[in-house]
């Protein structure tokens, strides 16, 4: 009769300890499946910001779902939990204490997620470093630099970020032109090169606006310099720069023709 008691018991214990199995199973795929949940959001870059908050969120829940079903089993077997759960508060004053920094780095790469100050691919200057954005985690941010140096910056040490690649850039040149130099033909030469940029087809579709002279930017003692605007999508910002100071140059080189000094 205490045997049957025993291996009643025993398939009892099984029993519950399957079905909190089962249950918690359950809760780990459920929870695994809002991911899946796409926001009808029209903007394509809050909508990423919020899949990156419902992914976050999916990790935390598994891992209290995780914690709770084994809790549960541990107190099915009998096991005293008091013991346990004080040394685990001790020990988690103990890490809390010793891992500071660490708390800081994860709270910083939260604020990254929901706040989406800049997202993988991005140019970015922060920390005394930039370059391009290959990875980011709750604790640290991977930035490539142009000769391909990879800077792992923590994300507590982030502070002011600079993003390069947001919405459009703006070139600037400021050109040297000598001071008898008339400014009628100036005017034209550099309406001439503007006319060669907004003209060329590689650069055609990257201008948002066309390159255009704002004006006198200083005057020296055997120059001027004239300063040519031109608003670009980020990408091609420096290849846009670079055309720019060519067909300046060029201009400047073909067309001006300094008058005689007085």
């Amino acid at each position: 009769m205490g045997q049957f008691r025993m291996e009643a018991s025993t398939l009892a214990l099984a029993l519950k300890t399957l079905l909190i199995v089962i249950l918690a199973g359950a809760l780990w795929w459920g929870i695994g499946h809002l991911v899946r949940f796409r926001p009808p959001v029209p903007d394509p870059e809050r909508a990423r910001r919020i899949q990156a908050v419902f992914s976050l969120g999916r990790s935390l829940l598994r891992a209290v779902v995780i914690t709770v079903a084994l809790l549960m089993i541990l107190d099915l077997l009998g096991l005293n939990l008091g013991p346990l759960l004080t040394g685990a508060g001790i020990l988690g004053i103990v890490v809390g204490l010793g891992a500071q920094s660490l708390i800081r780095d994860l709270l910083a790469g939260l604020i990254i997620v929901l706040e989406g100050p800049f997202g993988m691919g991005d140019l970015i200057r922060t920390a005394g470093v930039s370059g391009k954005v290959e990875r980011i985690t709750l604790r640290a941010t991977y930035v490539r630099d142009v000769d391909g140096t990879l800077h792992v910056v923590p994300n507590s040490m982030l502070g002011v970020i600079s993003n390069l690649s947001r919405d459009w850039a703006r070139v600037i040149v400021d050109l040297p032109v000598p001071r008898g130099t008339r400014l009628e033909e100036l005017q034209e030469a550099l309406e001439q090169a503007a006319r060669a940029l907004r003209e060329d087809p590689e650069l055609g579709r990257g201008w948002l606006e066309p390159p255009a002279v704002a004006g006198i930017e200083a005057i020296g003692e055997s120059a001027f310099i004239v300063r040519v605007e031109a608003k670009t999508r980020p990408a091609d910002r420096w290849t846009a720069a670079r055309q720019l100071r060519y067909h300046l140059l060029q201009a400047l080189q073909t067309t001006l023709t300094p008058s005689p000094d007085h």
